[in-house]
């Protein structure tokens, strides 16, 4: 089993080990209508203005999944065709996105096709849809793009009535995997779970709950039972569930949606945290690793290959260890400076954060915070985190941009530049206003690329930098310090 391990890692490494296009896509992809119009065209659906006031004039939830049966109909995928789809669906606050990774490396070792579908992206839109552990390339993402695209396109009612970004992509992603007929999707909530556009599947195998916290209150209410109430959602009759350890509030309310969704409910206690924990120090992402352990074991019990049950926990471990989920923990080298990367932006996700830093920081160099926040979460509550925990010499407070270059697959039309500015220095003053902070210098840099040079200007100096805050954020980091992405792979 472990040479089945290797032929995925490696295959994944020596096809995809940059994320480029390959020149074969290059040459697929100049005909007309191509992966950069394909963005442009997405783009477009982030600011429907039209679409979003008529939508809001019907003021509730719900209304989001009958849209989203509207637009699967209209893009031609029946029900039928999502419940011949076997789904693992992975919900929660915190390690959404490392546990569903996880997984698709488990199950990909395992010999098993996979298709995942996560959000945010970092780089490139197609970084969310992946196929076999690795993003759809540009000239496949264009193909689909369009089909879907144009179906849309010629049944929309009105100039306006197209699904807008996150609808279009998890509709793209269902096409893809039941075109591509893969062995399990694994689906990654972007926002709660009951009426989250991916909650559109009526059959889901096998469900996982990560750790719960507080965040995006203004949708899923600003206490845990509500939120619970919400990440529940995801189960479905007869479906295996598991969960992380979760406060008593949280799991009582999950324990009552098991029974309302008449489904198992399993709570995974660090089951494998003793088989994984030289593969993982963190004691965190070993949570997660054996909640996607658990998950993994569950799946293929029900949806075995060529009818043998197949888990093996050594196979599994190999599986961990290779695989990698960027922007989370991750350490780069650059200049005189080491980068600490996390997008941490829950105060749970924080206070893990800040100590992870604080005690994998050298001595010697000083200390640099890298910081941002989106929607509507407080940065005062996060920077009280990273005051109590770390010490730093120098704040610097930036929108969530790399360089100056044109990248249509990070454009922003909802938070567009200036307004994240503007909110930089409203960070800035927080931050100085703190009567327990001891930074003696901050300040408001336009982009990623001017703080790295900042830093590099230096002469004599080396620091330790805390990257944090937001998922884009680190996405412009990494656009900057690797290009490749290859910790995608």
């Amino acid at each position: 089993m472990l040479d089945l391990c290797s032929i995925w890692v490696r295959r994944c490494y020596n096809q995809f080990s940059q994320l480029t296009t390959s020149t074969a896509d290059k040459a697929a992809v100049t005909m007309s209508r191509n992966y950069k119009d394909a963005i442009d065209a997405l783009n477009k659906l982030q600011s429907n203005a039209e679409y979003i006031k008529r939508t809001k004039i019907k003021n509730n939830q719900e209304h989001n999944m009958q849209e989203m049966a509207k637009f699967l109909n209209r893009a031609g995928i029946s029900f039928e065709q999502l419940d011949s789809l076997s789904i693992i669906h992975i919900a929660g606050t915190k390690g959404k996105g490392t546990t569903s990774s996880y997984c698709e490396n488990i199950l990909g070792c395992h010999g098993y096709k996979t298709g995942f579908y996560s959000s945010p992206h970092l780089l490139e839109v197609r970084e969310r849809i992946r196929l076999n552990g690795v993003p759809i390339s540009q000239a496949k993402f264009a193909e689909h793009f369009w089909k879907v695209y144009t179906r849309l396109d010629k049944q929309k009612s009105a100039a306006y009535d197209m699904p807008l970004y996150f609808r279009f992509l998890t509709i793209l992603a269902l096409h893809i995997f039941i075109a591509e007929k893969v062995d399990a999707a694994i689906l990654e909530v972007g926002i709660g779970g009951e009426y989250d556009c991916t909650n559109v599947v009526r059959k889901t195998l096998v469900a996982g709950i990560t750790p719960l916290d507080i965040d995006h209150t203004a949708l899923l209410g600003n206490t845990l039972e509500s939120i619970a109430w919400n990440k529940g959602g995801i189960m479905k009759p007869g479906a295996e569930v598991f969960t992380s350890v979760q406060p008593e509030a949280a799991m009582k309310v999950l324990n009552e949606r098991s029974h309302e969704r008449q489904c198992n409910i399993h709570v995974v206690n660090d089951l494998y945290v003793d088989q994984i924990n030289s593969c993982i120090p963190l004691h965190v992402q070993q949570t997660n690793a054996s909640l996607a352990l658990s998950i993994s074991e569950a799946f293929m019990k029900i949806r075995p290959r060529n009818n043998q049950q197949l888990f093996s926990l050594k196979v599994a471990r190999e599986a961990i260890k290779s695989a990698k989920w960027p922007g989370r923990y991750q350490i780069i080298q650059r200049s005189n400076s080491m980068f600490f990367l996390d997008g941490a932006h829950t105060t749970g996700s924080m206070e893990v954060c800040s100590k992870w830093f604080s005690s994998n920081a050298q001595d010697n160099r000083l200390r640099v915070l890298i910081f941002n926040v989106t929607g509507e979460r407080s940065s005062n509550n996060l920077m009280k985190i990273l005051l109590n925990n770390c010490q730093f010499d120098v704040a610097i407070f930036i929108p969530n941009v790399g360089d100056d270059s044109d990248n249509s697959d990070t454009a922003d039309q909802i938070q567009p530049l200036q307004r994240q500015l503007e909110r930089c220095f409203k960070h800035k003053d927080t931050w100085n206003s703190a009567d327990y902070s001891n930074c003696s210098e901050s300040k408001v840099l336009p982009s990623f690329s001017k703080a790295l040079k900042y830093l590099e200007s230096q002469e004599g100096k080396r620091f330790n930098v805390l990257v944090t805050g937001s998922i884009h954020l680190i996405g412009a980091a990494l656009s900057v310090l690797d290009r490749t992405l290859d910790g995608l792979l």
